[in-house]
């Protein structure tokens, strides 16, 4: 016995031969000359604008909102309405209008009207400045659980004795607990106060409302007005809540921590209501003692702080599929910025506007060296497009990034505006590559003051100061070939009836299925030609030729279990293109002659005569998109650990990717086949728990949970990452759901393992979020199971902990038996007992067949190894030894040929 450092290893002598392969029906590679698809679907690159709700518009209105769980009624906050009362004019009294009946016919009732309250003279003597300039209702936001509590949030301007303030406040609907979605009223009565700031100017107020995914509130802030940062706010942390985003809880969870007083002149001694919200304790600046090289009394810093130094940062959006922040901040000479929001993030003002040094700024004029450090925009425009630019403007409005389905075009793309300039540019930014952002203009509508999104359908609702709520639609007729009409004229299938393919196209599976609401599936792929070839990686993504086409088939079983009952539901494409790849969907008939193209923005409709009763998603083009990302190797199941099993192409069974490598499918031939890794269904008792659990989350959740995924989830999905470096157990959450006690997974716990709780959609959304309306319940079970095995499952700090007496570190051998702890613990042996030792048999060696046996400990991956000099080691290329996780220990024999002249042996273990 040797060790390797932290890789333990069996060394015994044996005989080599060289190694005789075995003969099998061959898959011979063909071109297909039937597929007809284009090589990009029909683009367009302008846009109208159209009023979104029929018939319907507002006075002044400022942005719109709905609660969690609604789709057929909006809200939207005017800023103001006009009147006379008392003889006295007024302007900008706000309200917040409910409409209904968004599907069908619309119509409009009042929900709240501050008009009473910002009218009273206990608020608005004299004549309110909170009706001038940049004042009024500025935003606001339904609590994530509205509906048990009737939570709204509203950012408003009022006067008090003259003196002008911005307010936070909290409000409620009238309703119940578990019905509030049904309310149609709430009273300014209920009106919980949480900041009043004292504010010296009437505009650059901000501010934008939202909720984050991890619960919290966040608010943007201006600089409180005026030029040149005239009040000195931005620059700092410890001043006042101007020139910030701010986040705060609204929910006063106990483990966060009670904000610093905040003392200011006028009739309300305290910006800060107390005892109305919490800090979140992981706050960027908490405890801070220095900011910008200077000194500064942690008792003072703003601790609601979560970016800083910002001009007026009007809107921003929390992008609900990355939980990115993307953020418009208006510029004051030269130029308009859109910023990416990170957590303790400094953007710079009042040194500069964008990336620019800023003219006439207040002392002092020098930035304070080491001590700043500020995030640059991601996109800045100048306002007067001198240079000819993109767009152009003076008062840009941050928008959202695109996440609708009838405009696959615009997935992905960040959509914002300039409220003036340019007659009003609408444009889209692309990030072509990480932090690389290219500008295109869409559209033009000038006073669009807010981006929304429309509950009935997902897609964007630009809220326009001039009384109407507004859609895009596409300008023109998109260039380009469409596709085929009908599944008959894409050129896939010689026989619709059989489905079988024409030639060319390949059948394959995979070792795991995603789940697909009960559907029965099947696949095919296309090369059309003979010549192009795809990379292979045997633990990364495979990479693909342009013109690569997959083709996924879904059967259902109407009545459920009843193979009799199966039919024909649903024809997928998926087309490689030179930069990414686009879907398709066909929808079978009712006679099952022909599939008809699905739209563009999806389809969702119950399978007829389904039993139990079914309703099947039909994805949009945009959710294609979604699920099918680069990062996620675009063919979420072409890849080495899903393609590594035996498939019949016709002339016996025979290994995938071996297949494939010998038809010439592969830029370069694929050697080791025999030791390449292998996902592990649910249903395969003989592997581990856990191995099957990583299995069944790689296929689930690998195309958004990973780094440089499409999600903010902390947790990694790849298999490659072990268990204990993957954030999976006990590992903190974005969104905790409201517990702090909820973890990933919580070992033995399982009412407090999101993740049960995501596939459950117990209290939460249900994950995997696109693809799936019916529960995963075998697959909820496996997890379940897991989540109570890990009661007893010890990494190697607890293994070590546990001994008794103790054994010391990993490279120690307290039993002197010529293994050390880190072995010991790898193959489940007892580091105290030099009796309790693993076990491997003899080599034999006899016809230039080599065998090795021995115990393959429970849930570690055990390779072979061979080497003619004990230095240069190479895995043995022998059926059977490849990375598998046993259920239990397991005695094993690997038997074949010797390819090499190996004298020597080892072991390699691997855990998950």
């Amino acid at each position: 016995m040797n060790l390797v450092p932290k890789i333990p290893f069996a060394a015994v002598c044996a005989v080599g031969m060289a190694f005789a392969g075995l003969a099998h029906g061959q898959l011979v590679r063909q071109a297909n000359t039937t597929l007809n698809l284009p090589a990009e679907l029909p683009v367009t690159t302008s846009y109208n604008t159209a009023n979104a709700i029929t018939g319907q518009t507002f006075i002044d209105p400022i942005c719109t909102a709905f609660p969690p769980g609604e789709t057929n009624r909006l809200y939207v906050l005017e800023r103001g309405t006009d009147g006379v009362r008392n003889n006295v004019a007024y302007d900008n009294i706000g309200r917040v209008v409910l409409v209904t009946a968004l599907s069908t016919t619309p119509a409009q009732t009042v929900f709240m009207d501050l008009e009473t309250y910002l009218e009273s003279p206990e608020v608005n003597t004299p004549l309110p400045s909170h009706t001038t300039n940049e004042c009024g209702m500025l935003s606001f936001v339904f609590h994530p659980n509205y509906n048990q509590n009737g939570y709204f949030f509203v950012y408003f301007s009022i006067t008090i004795n003259g003196q002008l303030y911005q307010r936070l406040a909290r409000f409620q609907a009238t309703g119940t607990p578990g019905n509030y979605l049904a309310a149609t009223s709430a009273s300014p009565a209920t009106m919980t106060p949480l900041l009043t700031i004292y504010d010296e100017a009437n505009n650059h107020n901000g501010g934008d409302l939202a909720f984050g995914p991890e619960g919290y509130l966040y608010l943007s802030l201006g600089d409180e007005g005026g030029s040149n940062d005239q009040h000195n706010n931005a620059r700092f942390i410890n001043k006042d809540f101007w020139g910030q985003m701010i986040r705060i809880d609204v929910d006063n969870r106990p483990e966060n921590l009670t904000p610093n007083p905040h003392s200011q002149p006028g009739a309300i001694p305290s910006a800060v209501h107390a005892g109305t919200y919490k800090v979140p304790a992981d706050n960027p600046f908490i405890g801070f003692t220095s900011w910008h090289n200077l000194p500064i009394s942690a008792s003072t810093v703003r601790t609601e702080i979560f970016a800083t130094g910002l001009r007026n940062p009007f809107r921003f959006s929390i992008d609900p599929g990355t939980g990115r922040i993307f953020l418009g901040d208006v510029g004051q000479y030269e130029w308009e910025e859109v910023d990416l929001i990170v957590k303790g993030g400094d953007y710079g003002w009042s040194w500069l506007e964008g990336t620019h040094d800023l003219v006439g700024e207040p002392s002092p004029t020098t930035p304070p060296g080491s001590g700043f450090n500020p995030i640059p925009p991601i996109y800045e425009y100048v306002s007067d497009n001198s240079a000819g630019g993109i767009i152009s403007g003076q008062s840009v409005c941050g928008g959202m990034v695109y996440r609708g389905n009838q405009f696959t075009e615009l997935q992905g793309k960040y959509l914002f505006n300039d409220m003036f300039g340019g007659g009003g540019a609408i444009a889209a930014l692309t990030e072509t590559s990480p932090g690389v952002w290219t500008a295109q203009r869409i559209a033009t509508r000038a006073q669009i003051v807010d981006w929304g999104t429309d509950p009935r359908n997902g897609e964007p609702l630009l809220c326009s100061m001039l009384g109407t709520i507004l859609r895009l639609e596409r300008s023109g007729t998109p260039t380009g070939t469409p596709p085929p009409a009908l599944l008959s004229g894409t050129g896939a299938f010689s026989n619709l009836s059989t489905l079988a393919p024409n030639t060319g196209i390949v059948a394959y599976e995979p070792n795991v299925n995603f789940w697909s609401d009960h559907a029965l599936k099947s696949r095919w792929f296309a090369i059309k030609n003979t010549t192009d070839t795809m990379t292979f990686s045997s633990a990364g993504n495979w990479t693909f030729p342009t013109g690569t086409v997959w083709i996924k088939h879904f059967d259902i079983e109407t009545t459920r279990g009843v193979p009799a009952t199966r039919r024909k539901l649903e024809t997928r494409f998926l087309v490689k293109t030179a930069t990414d790849i686009y879907g398709l969907s066909y929808k079978w008939r009712t006679d099952q002659t022909d599939a008809e193209l699905v739209a563009e923005t999806g389809l969702t409709e119950a399978i007829p005569s389904s039993s139990p009763a079914q309703t099947w998603r039909y994805p949009s083009r945009g959710e294609c998109v979604t699920c099918h990302t680069q990062v996620g190797g675009h063919a979420l199941s072409f890849n080495t650990r899903q393609l590594n099993r035996m498939h019949d192409h016709g002339a016996g069974p025979q290994n995938q990717i071996q297949a494939l490598s010998n038809a010439g499918y592969f830029s370069t031939p694929v050697s080791g086949v025999n030791n390449l890794p292998a996902f592990a269904p649910a249903g395969d008792t003989t592997q581990s728990l856990e191995w099957r659990v990583r299995s069944y989350l790689a296929v689930n959740c690998l195309q958004c949970h990973q780094p440089g995924g499409a999600v903010q989830g902390a947790w990694d999905a790849r298999s490659t990452t072990p268990t204990d470096m993957a954030n999976l157990i006990n590992g903190l959450l974005v969104n905790d759901g409201g517990d702090a006690a909820n973890r990933f997974v919580v070992p033995g716990d399982a009412l407090h393992s999101m993740l049960l709780k995501r596939q459950q959609g117990n209290g939460v959304p249900r994950m995997p979020p696109l693809g799936t309306l019916e529960r995963d319940l075998a697959n909820e079970q496996l997890v379940s199971d897991w989540i109570a095995s890990l009661a007893s499952r010890q990494n190697f700090a607890q293994w070590q902990a546990a001994q008794s007496p103790p054994v010391g570190g990993a490279g120690d051998d307290p039993d002197r038996d010529g293994r050390n702890n880190f072995m010991e613990y790898m193959t489940g042996t007892n580091p105290n007992a030099s009796s309790s030792g693993w076990s491997y048999g003899v080599m034999q060696s006899g016809g230039g067949v080599a065998q090795f046996g021995f115990t393959h400990p429970a849930n570690r991956a055990a390779i072979i190894e061979t080497s003619a000099n004990l230095i240069n080691w190479e895995t043995w290329n022998a059926p059977g030894n490849a990375p598998l996780y046993p259920a239990a220990d397991t005695q094993r024999t690997i038997t074949a040929p010797l390819d090499s002249p190996a004298g020597f042996f080892r072991v390699r273990f691997e855990e998950l």
